[in-house]
């Protein structure tokens, strides 16, 4: 399915789309027919979240035997050495390249500290981007809404995991997981991305990226 990701267009028009696979986007998107919510996180805390996610989702077409082999190697490694083993370069680099790429007047950028940290000025800022208001949801809307917010997502029967190790509801969770080596080396292997974050994001949560 990836493969159509890849080379299809979603429908311009009466649709809100979710993309969260950026180094799959259509480069033949036209960029001007759309308007994007962009969302990102730092790379150091994404990788520690896909270290967790190991143990507790399963891989399509993996049987059981292939998934407790998997889930042990994994173990043994340690997420200091896992993390340092995978690379979302190309996921960082494309949203970058996409980010830049868009109209200012076309896109807004709602970081995931933001969102964690100013969750009721994060809602407000797309509901206006997207020309409506919190005031005219209904209270259902607005319940689920609710759900949304960090401190209540382990009650949300929607969040995927509900409680589980990867389920960071704060940033800068690799400040607490990872060896200050491994930090150091990431914090390298991915600066040109955390500058775009301080950059782009708002000047309150910038030293969250250092």
């Amino acid at each position: 399915r990836m493969d159509r990701v890849a080379t299809e267009l979603p429908p311009a028009t009466d649709h809100l789309v979710n993309h969260n696979a950026p180094h799959y986007f259509n480069r033949n998107t036209p960029l001007a027919d759309y308007r994007f919510i962009l969302n990102a996180r730092d790379p150091r805390d994404v990788l520690c979240n896909q270290y967790h996610w190991q143990f507790v989702h399963p891989f399509l077409g993996e049987t059981p035997e292939k998934e407790a082999a998997r889930r042990q190697r994994i173990k043994d490694m340690g997420i200091d050495e896992w993390v340092l083993a995978q690379d979302v370069s190309p996921m960082c680099r494309r949203f970058m390249e996409v980010a830049r790429s868009v109209d200012p007047a076309d896109r807004i950028f709602i970081g995931y500290v933001r969102y964690c940290l100013y969750f009721d000025e994060v809602t407000e800022r797309i509901a206006e981007f997207m020309g409506t208001s919190l005031d005219a949801m209904t209270p259902a809307q607005r319940a689920a809404l609710e759900q949304e917010r960090v401190g209540n997502l382990p009650g949300n029967p929607r969040w995927i995991g509900q409680s589980w190790a990867g389920s960071d509801t704060a940033p800068g969770r690799h400040r607490q997981e990872l060896q200050p080596r491994t930090i150091w080396k990431l914090s390298n292997r991915y600066a040109w991305f955390l500058d775009f974050l301080r950059e782009t994001d708002d000047p309150r949560v910038t030293a969250a990226y250092n």
